[in-house]
């Protein structure tokens, strides 16, 4: 199973990133897009729990993040689902250094240890996609969106679907201009996840992959 681990958990977040568009106007939408997210969490608690600190820590921060979510759900509170959203944050953020700590120590490259390089960046997207929330949430005038766009992603990024929409393609650099980040923090952050994702793949997944085609030639050898 540890063999896999990495495999296991980019199965999960291609599967959460799946579903968030192609379920965004279904009506059960949120609980199935939070299904997948638990599953996510779950996937990602499994990888960091190779050490009791590393669990502990873990558990810290995943459990208020999905129990709040959960039942922010339930309730309908704004103020459960902003509080699970830092906590998510955290965790993604936790789990990051962790996976790439583990990267950067590992002797072989595998398909293994490229996935959960993969992973990292998902996760980038994922953890800026909830800034880009946690923003809104405090300043409603953070981002414009015009009202053509708005008919297809909502007049606010307040909502997570929205906001990682347009964490991904800041991300790929896509940069379709139907979401402007107008906040001078929004557009800090905005700058640095687009620079972060280019060099993040043309250095460090680019690297993974020619070492891991590198020690294949030479078994071959």
């Amino acid at each position: 199973m540890d063999r896999y681990k990495y495999e296991f958990l980019l199965a999960a977040q291609l599967i959460l990133a799946a579903l968030s568009p192609l379920l965004s106007s279904a009506i059960d939408a949120p609980v199935l897009i939070n299904i997948a997210l638990t599953i996510v969490f779950v996937s990602a608690m499994y990888i960091i729990s190779s050490t009791r600190q590393h669990f502990v820590i873990g558990m810290v921060l995943m459990i208020p993040a999905f129990s709040l979510l959960w039942l922010s759900k339930a309730t309908g509170s704004d103020t459960l689902e902003f509080i699970s959203y830092i906590f998510s944050t955290l965790f993604f953020c936790y789990v990051v250094s962790l996976i790439l700590s583990d990267i950067f120590h590992v002797r072989l490259i595998t398909v293994d240890v490229i996935a959960g390089g993969i992973s990292v960046y998902l996760f980038i997207g994922n953890i800026w996609g909830l800034l880009y929330t946690l923003i809104a949430r405090v300043d409603s005038n953070a981002f414009n969106i015009p009202a053509k766009t708005a008919e297809y992603l909502g007049d606010t990024m307040e909502h997570a679907g929205a906001a990682m929409y347009f964490s991904f393609v800041t991300l790929t650099t896509l940069g379709y201009g139907d979401i402007t980040p107008v906040n001078s923090f929004a557009r800090t952050l905005a700058y640095l996840e687009a620079a972060i994702g280019q060099v993040y793949l043309t250095v460090l997944i680019a690297s993974l992959v020619g070492m891991h085609l590198a020690s294949q030639k030479g078994e071959q050898l």
